[in-house]
């Protein structure tokens, strides 16, 4: 389960990256694809950061669980 939050996290790194650079191929333009690419951006850096604190919460909550 850990890992695949970390794959899921790395996944959203991925798509932030690819809108970067399809923001800077498409700069000057300003239509709406460009757009459509930057809110990929902020959605793809949002996510990242959401999924990273879930992930650390389940761990820390893995670590600490009492035992039953």
């Amino acid at each position: 389960m850990n890992r695949m939050l970390k794959v899921v996290e790395i996944a959203w790194i991925v798509v932030a990256v690819i809108s970067l650079i399809e923001i800077i191929r498409l700069w000057g333009t300003f239509d709406t694809t460009f757009f459509m690419f930057v809110g990929a951006l902020c959605v793809g850096v949002f996510m990242f950061y959401f999924r990273r604190k879930q992930r650390i919460k389940y761990e820390n909550y893995k670590k600490n669980k009492p035992q039953e």
